[in-house]
């Protein structure tokens, strides 16, 4: 169903799970206190939840195969809208994606926002037409108080930039997808001011292991040396900020939650299923766990693609149980874990069971840092005030004198004059390298010259790069925000930011002098070179990080001579002050001789105390794309792919955090940032991007409605065409199949309704949220129980070929849908065994058949889908946002199957799949699964 909006509430809590202990209990009494202190005024906060899933059809990510439109026509499933373009078309929905908002007023009237999505980039052309539709709706907020958080969903279809490389990855722009998104967002944003409540606010930082991987992993360098990163390596701190509604000051409710964590959403493969990858169960988990909405963003390049060690195997409490050797699958891990509950540590590609089992220990730690927030505990960082200020800062800035443009498939010089010629694009985005094989003149001679013309001093650059402009980048410009939320600074340096980054500017900016990370040093890991008096504070510093017994790594290289690791040293460890001033221009690029003149990763400018922040956050992935940022070692070391999409030269890490640095202290009584001598560059790129977008915009929504008014009708009326087996015992699919609308006007959301019987009134660990629905069943006694977010798959039944096609535009094509329901006992346990008893199926969505569409077409739609809302606050959230229900000319309908009774499993053994419409459905091979069956089912049940 499109445009459906969907908000919760800090609603008084009747259950909140804490993850202070296995099964343990929040102390509400604790978080009901009001011992904040209150000034002569008060900051506010709104929150909204807006469903934003793309259309079935559109593809469904980065993992999506090419397609071959001819062969749909010929025969077989065929999109006849032809969302997507160049790639595969989604064939349903394996979670919903949302837009959540945060908007926050300070105590002194400034007001921001805190923005996610699920999208797979934050470019800006898209948050600019954001900030047109909120100009036209009168709200005050433009996109310079937006910080725009995406997921980075590699199952996320992205058909939103007109930067047309990002179609390689991706898919092509379409005006639809991008209007539609647009609207989405804003109509969050407006719902968020709509319903503003005075808050206490309070952050702390957990730390987290469990669900966490890093990226780039041990490498090489080009001489041998150590490089890249520890698998475990990361920034570990999980920053949990906390929103209470202080509406009653003597009994605050909570209102929301504002996570900051690092780990891309990269778990999956082409499964053809719209998903919001692990964020569909970490916000499950967590918005019913605490009963109010959880807005997530991310941090340094944590990786659920690679992760740590997948030998492992954790316990219900985390704790790590002996490896798996024994190729005996899951009978060899229960053997091992405490009650026979443990889970392999692998995401890596393993599909969405291991993704929603390992997820379960993000989200336990996301429940306790709220429990010590709301306890006011000592640990807690930053304490609840109502008082605190909101101000913020934004710098569009011009790319460095000596790399102006963005930039991508970096090559490093010196393998190409050896010999590996180096063509950058040829391999996007990698630096493709043809090399000429073996010891010859040709490469001798380069090499000579290059070498002779760089001992003298001349400036040739040590790479070389292709421009990223209209490529991957939408502008030719940084952006960089800052935001303060009393003593919590957020720092965005839109960009896919490398840990050490993120740990050298949390370092720079926070309120302790002297602590400055500077980046990972491999030589303090090594025997011979830990105890360099030279390097011992750094080595100390970065021993808070990672600790080698804590998490053992192998050294990777065969190069520890003393040259070697000195060079590696002042590359890490140099201050690089000074490699941005105009007269070092045309020699940033080129790294000299001497070690002690090597500008290295970061610069030592950091706040004074005074300026500094109790909790300062660096933020990945917001506001823009400004590619994978490295730092100034990795860099220079090796051709790599991180490299590659490090927009603006060898230094863009250090360029980026020392202006966020002075951004954060103006925020604090600090100089303004002073703009870059060559800022008119910027200023002409700001008016030229300017005059696109707004152009961009009035095309889209011209082109958006019109495409809406002309879409066919649909066969009808909407009905259940197949109802669910009246028994489903547990290892088995209730599924219910529908008549609805066609996918673009179409959408349905699906939930799972329960009748509330004694033991649902009570509380329950794994469903949280059941006790609160039962309190609020319908007369009949239903409630809901579960929905779309992993828990009820939906799908579509394609037109087939060149006649499905006909009969779709001659308005004579019925459309049929499937959801479908996993009855189980899950493993772990604690993840919640379905409760025996008796379920229904309850779909809300739109159809176009042509019938007139009611008076109450917005209202009626959204409220089936606004359960936590009351009927008055409906009408005023629909009377707030420009939401007009059902698009184009369809209306809404609501199905409500026959009710279906889950039963115990009278098996001896439980099977390990099912036979499934949904093709992700496949059951593996015994021999194939050595510790799990990666498609057997969508849910994490016994066997699977």
């Amino acid at each position: 169903m499109k445009n459906v909006l969907h908000r919760s509430l800090g609603l008084s809590l009747l259950l909140i799970i804490s993850a202070c202990g296995s099964g343990g209990r929040l102390d509400t009494a604790a978080v009901s206190r009001g011992d904040t202190p209150v000034g002569a005024a008060t900051a506010k906060a709104g929150v909204a939840v807006v469903d934003v899933t793309p259309d079935v059809g559109y593809c469904a990510g980065q993992y999506c195969d090419y397609t071959s439109l001819p062969a749909g026509l010929a025969g077989g499933d065929i999109d006849p809208f032809v969302s997507a373009t160049l790639k595969a078309a989604s064939y349903g929905v394996q979670s919903r994606q949302t837009v959540r908002a945060i908007v926050v007023e300070g105590s002194n009237g400034k007001r921001i926002v805190l923005l996610k999505s699920d999208n797979y980039l934050a470019q800006n052309a898209l948050i600019r037409r954001v900030g047109q539709i909120l100009a036209a709706r009168g709200s005050g907020i433009t996109p310079a108080d937006i910080l725009y958080h995406v997921t980075h969903n590699h199952s996320s279809s992205y058909s939103s930039t007109p930067a047309v490389g990002v179609a390689l990855f991706e898919d092509a722009f379409d005006p639809r997808f991008f209007e539609h998104q647009a609207r989405q967002i804003a109509a969050a944003i407006l719902a968020a001011e709509a319903d503003m409540r005075p808050v206490r606010m309070g952050a702390t930082e957990i730390r987290h292991t469990i669900y966490k991987g890093n990226v780039v992993r041990p490498a090489v360098a080009d001489d041998g040396t150590p490089a890249g990163y520890p698998r475990e390596f990361g920034d570990h701190g999980l920053v949990v900020m906390r929103f209470d509604d202080i509406s009653n000051p003597a009994a605050p409710e909570p209102l929301a939650v504002w996570v900051n964590w690092g780990e891309h959403p990269e778990s999956l493969d082409g499964y053809n299923l719209h998903s919001a990858d692990f964020l569909a169960a970490f916000e499950r988990f967590v918005d019913r766990d605490l009963g109010v909405p959880v807005v997530y963003s991310q941090g340094d390049v944590g990786s659920a693609e690679n992760t740590g060690n997948s030998t492992q195997i954790l316990a219900d409490d985390g704790r790590v149980c002996d490896s798996d050797q024994s190729g005996e699958g899951y009978a060899g891990i229960r053997a091992q874990c405490p009650d026979g509950q443990g889970v392999v540590r692998d995401w890596n590609h393993r599909g969405y069971v291991q993704t929603e089992r390992a997820v379960r220990y993000l989200a336990d730690d996301v429940l306790r840092g709220f429990a010590q927030i709301g306890r006011n505990d000592a640990s807690v960082r930053v304490p609840f005030r109502s008082d605190f200020v909101v101000d913020a800062r934004h710098y569009w800035a011009p790319g460095p004198l000596s790399h102006p443009y963005p930039a991508v498939s970096n090559c490093n010089s010196q393998t190409t004059v050896d010999g590996d010629i180096g063509v950058p694009v040829a391999g996007l985005p990698d630096c493709g390298r043809y090399g000429i094989p073996g010891d010859n003149p040709l490469t001798n001679q380069a090499g000579l010259l290059f070498a002779t013309a760089q001992a003298e001093g001349i400036p040739l650059p040590d790479h070389y790069d292709a421009t990223a402009f209209a490529v991957v980048e939408e502008n030719a410009r940084l952006y960089l925000q800052t935001m303060r939320l009393g003593e919590v600074l957020l720092a965005s340096c839109a960009c896919e930011a490398q840990v050490d980054l993120i740990l050298n500017l949390e370092s720079r900016t926070d309120d302790r002098e002297g602590n400055i990370y500077d980046g990972f040093d491999w030589a303090c890991l090594l025997p011979e070179y830990a105890g360099d008096p030279v390097y011992a504070e750094a080595c100390a510093l970065q021993a808070q990080y990672f600790d080698p017994e804590e998490f053992p790594t192998e050294i990777p290289g065969d190069n520890f001579a003393p040259d070697a690791i000195a060079h590696m040293r002042a590359q890490v460890h140099n201050d690089a002050a000074g490699w941005d001033s105009p007269a070092n221009a045309l020699f940033a690029n080129t790294e000299p001789d001497d070690l002690a003149a090597i500008w290295g990763n970061f610069t030592k400018e950091e706040l004074p105390a005074e300026q500094g922040y109790a909790l300062a956050v660096g933020i990945g992935h917001a506001g823009d794309y400004n590619g994978y940022t490295v730092s100034y070692r990795e860099y220079m070391n090796r051709d790599h792919y991180r490299k590659a999409l490090t927009a603006y030269g060898a230094h863009t890490a250090d360029y980026m955090v020392t202006r966020l640095v002075r951004m954060a202290g103006a925020m604090k009584g600090g100089p303004e940032l002073e703009p870059e001598i060559h800022d008119a560059i910027a200023q002409a790129d700001e008016l030229r991007q300017e005059a696109e977008t707004q152009a961009l915009g009035q095309l889209t929504a011209a082109a958006y409605d019109a495409w809406l008014a002309a879409v066919p009708n649909d066969s009808g009326p909407a009905e259940i065409r197949i109802e669910p087996a009246p028994a489903v015992p547990r290892f088995a699919v209730g599924s219910v199949r529908w008549r609805g609308g066609n996918p673009q006007v179409d959408n349905p959301r699906v939930e799972v309704q329960k009748r509330c019987d004694g033991a649902d009134f009570l509380p329950n660990v794994a469903y949280p949220q059941l006790a609160r629905n039962c309190a609020q069943a319908d007369e009949q006694g239903f409630a809901a129980f579960a929905e779309q977010s992993g828990e009820v798959p939906t799908r579509v039944f394609w037109p087939q070929g060149l006649p499905g096609v006909v009969s779709t535009y001659g308005g004579q094509f019925a459309w049929e849908w499937q959801a479908d329901f996993e009855a189980y006992e899950a493993f772990p346990n604690r993840l919640g065994d379905t409760p025996l008893g008796e379920y229904r199926f309850v779909i809300s969505g739109c159809i176009n058949d042509g019938l007139e569409a009611p008076e109450d077409n917005a209202t009626g739609r959204l409220g089936a889908a606004l359960r936590v809302l009351a009927p008055d606050q409906v009408d005023a959230l629909v009377d707030a946002t420009f939401s007009d229900g059902c698009p184009g000319g369809s209306r809404p309908y609501r199905l409500e199957s026959s009710a279906f009774v889950v039963q115990p499993f009278a098996g001896v053994s439980a099977p390990v799949s099912y036979e499934s419409v949904f093709p992700y459905v496949q059951e593996s091979a015994p021999e194939e699964r050595v510790r799990y069956c990666e498609q057997c089912s969508f849910r994490p049940w016994v066997g699977s």
